[in-house]
């Protein structure tokens, strides 16, 4: 605190005062930071008063979403980290929120479509643990998550069930994978029954040595692995009116069609991931441009008619990543320049306590470095809190939002980016800690 001088010792002591009572509100790293961010900041946010799904939850302090997300029909929920309690528990609360009362029909994940989709057909028998196992990537199998599919599955049998999806190309759990053999078979055996008793084969084969070798048999079998899945993907479509003919507004042949389309583009990741250093980038990119496409098939194709929220990590959601430090194009920069109108992308960041990687070992996370973008959320004096980016015109309290400024990918790689071209707001949590994670299956 710096001293001021002067020759009355009453104003002295109001200027102390003052200081001290500056002192008390905002953390000490506002004071050598930019003000009017905190200024504006303190300002122009919504505090949010709870992360934590409960029956009978009314939202109350979720109401200003109606307002915000007028007329979006995707909702892209990220993080920037995926071993955050916190992040699950808000999203699970805000999916709940935003079904209820705001009539987003869909939860689409960053895990495979074929497992997802076919998770969704046996959500209202199945446990709700099965289910999540047979979805979503491992990184999610959490006690903060499960909650969710117990959700999903209590609103099956209503007028408004919550169906679940995928968009990943990534073949996300084990125990969901293993029925798509006979799901081709199913499928392809309306046309061509001895063909579908090949496909079944050869695509439980793959899956067993994939699981057994990874991307080493990818690569010492591509040229056949990707004739198998193109001759299924040109079957489809091939047949694509006698299929419908058969299932009618089942949508089998689409999720078919798409689950092998899905193939080639994973066939292309895992070449390009054991190539060398500009191989292994274009890995990332032809994943993010095949979750883009399968997205897109979910909104046009399969949902047409639905609105959907997507949950996937911060990286993949971000309007323009390209134009990010990182450099790198990914899913969310095709989304929106294909659904920009439709589309609100919320990001979600924290500033201090423990997360996990992806492998559940636990590390620590200091405060965010000061005039960064969770610097400025962190000193609003709310833990938990909302802010809009889309409806903001530029000024000197949030000039931050509009030009370079530094984030953290998981909450220690720090990262620059002009935050309003990313994200259209953000959900920021001040305090998180790690997950509590399920046994492995």
């Amino acid at each position: 605190m710096t001293r001021v001088r002067s020759s009355s010792r009453g104003r002295d002591r109001l200027v102390a005062t003052l200081a001290l009572v500056a002192a008390l509100v905002a953390p000490a790293a506002t004071q050598n930071g930019n003000a009017a961010w905190i200024a504006w900041a303190r300002a122009n946010h919504h505090p949010i008063a709870t992360i934590n799904a409960s029956d009978g939850d009314t939202f109350d302090d979720l109401q200003f979403f109606k307002t915000v997300l007028k007329d979006r029909r995707l909702v892209q929920l990220g993080e920037s980290g995926h071993g955050v309690a916190e992040f699950n528990h808000a999203k699970v609360r805000l999916i709940q929120f935003l079904h209820q009362q705001m009539g987003f029909d869909v939860i689409a994940f960053e895990s495979g479509l074929y497992e997802c989709l076919a998770a969704d057909g046996t959500s209202a028998t199945l446990p709700p643990l099965s289910t999540m196992r047979n979805c979503i990537f491992g990184v999610w199998h959490t006690n903060e998550v499960l909650p969710l599919f117990a959700y999903i599955r209590s609103t099956q049998g209503t007028a408004r069930p919550l169906r679940l999806a995928g968009f990943d190309t990534q073949i996300s759990s084990a125990a969901g994978i293993a029925t798509r053999p006979a799901f081709f078979r199913s499928v392809i055996s309306v046309i061509d029954p001895a063909r579908g008793d090949r496909a079944q084969t050869s695509d439980q084969g793959f899956i067993q040595e994939y699981q057994a070798q990874r991307q080493i048999f990818a690569k010492n079998n591509e040229a056949a692995l990707a004739a198998f899945y193109g001759g299924l993907e040109l079957f489809f479509q091939e047949h694509r009116d006698r299929l419908k003919a058969h299932y009618g507004n089942h949508p089998a042949p689409l999720i078919a069609e798409r689950s092998a389309w899905s193939m080639l583009r994973f066939m292309e990741q895992l070449r390009a991931s054991l190539g060398g250093p500009s191989d292994r980038r274009s890995s990332g990119r032809i994943r993010d441009f095949g979750m883009a496409d399968n997205l897109t098939f979910l909104a046009n194709e399969l949902y047409p008619d639905r609105k959907i929220m997507v949950w996937a990590h911060n990286y993949h959601i971000r309007h323009d990543n390209s134009g990010t430090s990182a450099r790198t194009p990914t899913m969310g920069q095709w989304i929106h320049e294909r659904f920009r109108d439709q589309l609100y992308t919320l990001g979600l960041y924290m500033d201090r306590g423990t997360s996990a990687w992806n492998d559940r070992a636990i590390y620590s996370i200091d405060p965010a470095a000061t005039n960064s973008m969770e610097w400025v959320l962190a000193n609003t004096g709310s833990p938990v809190l909302f802010m809009d980016f889309l409806h903001q015109r530029p000024g000197d309290g949030n000039s931050w939002m509009f030009e370079s400024t530094s984030h953290r990918e998981w909450g220690t790689n720090a990262l620059t980016m002009v935050p309003r071209n990313q994200y259209d707001g953000v959900l920021f949590i001040d305090r998180v800690t790690a997950p509590s994670y399920l046994s492995f299956q």
